[in-house]
């Protein structure tokens, strides 16, 4: 009732087909969430009375959130109408940078224990790996004109261009921060990264010859790589 009540609201608020509507519908299960992390909650009935039923009852809650952010980067464009588009800023990467904040620290509280075996780390990861290539593909769609449509978006040489700086950035973030915290798996991950965007460049890139996207892409790769060889 509370997730159709929001989205009532913000459907009355933005214009249409706006992704206010959307935004709507990720704020109940995105409070439930988060409210079940907090100490005071935690502590006080009925969660404190009735913590495993809790636990487990709350997790199809979390699992809808989850749900809700995969489909709604691969189906919506952010329209942010009547606001103007910005990334970061917009109905989609609001919510979904709150649902993954909620997601991790729910799991965390309710879900770490010793015994634990689900990669819950590796699911945020690649969540966030994946939101961030839909945060790029609507600022493309948005400010460059690009229609939002997989299909053309990958035949775009601007587009292709820009994942594998992005896909390099992310790998050198990832090898640095794993450096510096002795993480050998996360380190391997971003290596792991950045033969792909290797590969790319000579499979993907490389067919679009005499493009200044092809150029900008192989050069800036080449910067990155430098940089990740001197750390």
């Amino acid at each position: 009732l509370l997730t159709r009540e929001a989205w009532w609201w913000f459907d009355q608020l933005g214009d249409a087909r706006s992704a206010w509507p959307l935004f709507g519908r990720a704020l109940a299960p995105l409070a439930v969430v988060g409210l079940l992390c907090l100490p005071a909650a935690r502590r006080r009935w009925p969660l404190a009375a009735f913590a495993e039923a809790y636990r487990w009852a709350s997790t199809a809650v979390a699992v809808t959130l989850w749900a809700w952010i995969f489909l709604v980067n691969a189906v919506s464009d952010g329209n942010a109408a009547p606001l103007p588009y910005l990334p970061l800023a917009n109905p989609i990467d609001l919510a979904t940078a709150g649902g993954l904040l909620a997601l991790f620290a729910w799991f965390r509280l309710w879900h770490d224990r010793p015994d634990r075996t689900f990669p819950i780390d590796a699911v945020v990861a690649g969540t966030t790996f994946y939101w961030l290539n839909a945060v790029l593909l609507r600022t493309l769609h948005h400010w460059v004109g690009i229609p939002f449509r997989l299909e053309q978006m990958l035949q775009s040489t601007l587009v292709q261009a820009c994942l594998s700086l992005l896909w390099t950035t992310l790998a050198l973030g990832a090898m640095l921060f794993a450096t510096r915290r002795s993480l050998r798996p996360l380190w391997l991950v971003g290596g792991a990264l950045l033969a792909v965007v290797v590969v790319k460049l000579f499979l993907v890139d490389l067919s679009r010859v005499g493009t200044v996207e092809r150029i900008v892409s192989f050069i800036g790769v080449g910067l990155l790589l430098l940089v990740i060889g001197y750390f």
